[in-house]
């Protein structure tokens, strides 16, 4: 195997992050506005703000990893760029933290639990819709 993405598999690929990002927020946007009815603001601000970082990493890297599969003819460069990403990744997961801990506007345990809901919603994919429910997705990136 070369290492190259076919464009196939990168359109559905993209396309199944698109989909995995915008159910996510979608998501905890809607949590997030029935926790804000029921008076509890910073709570339902600070879930918003975590699943807002937690959708910007994951497109970070779902945008780095084809590049890193496939962009590169060593590995040294491929680590190379891992590195970087997962360090600037670490750096914009700390924003929302940091902002929680300086402000009562947001709750710092909703902004952790905020920062999860891209795997939140990964997990509800796996277990909920296919296992359960014996739905297989057709935009499913090719392996």
């Amino acid at each position: 195997m070369s290492g190259q993405i076919s464009p196939q598999g990168l359109q559905g690929y993209q396309s199944y992050q698109r989909r995995l990002a915008r159910g996510a927020f979608t998501a905890a946007v809607t949590v997030g506005l029935v926790i804000y009815l029921l008076g509890f603001a910073p709570v339902a601000k600070g879930l918003v703000l975590g699943a807002l970082f937690s959708v910007f990493n994951f497109v970070i890297m779902a945008y780095v990893l084809p590049h890193q599969v496939g962009a590169f003819k060593t590995q040294k460069r491929a680590t190379g760029l891992a590195f970087v990403s997962f360090a600037f990744r670490l750096a914009l997961l700390a924003i929302p933290l940091a902002v929680s801990l300086k402000s009562d506007q947001f709750r710092f345990w909703a902004v952790v639990v905020g920062l999860f809901t891209v795997q939140f919603a990964i997990m509800a994919e796996h277990l909920i819709i296919r296992r359960w429910m014996g739905v297989r997705s057709t935009q499913e990136p090719s392996a």
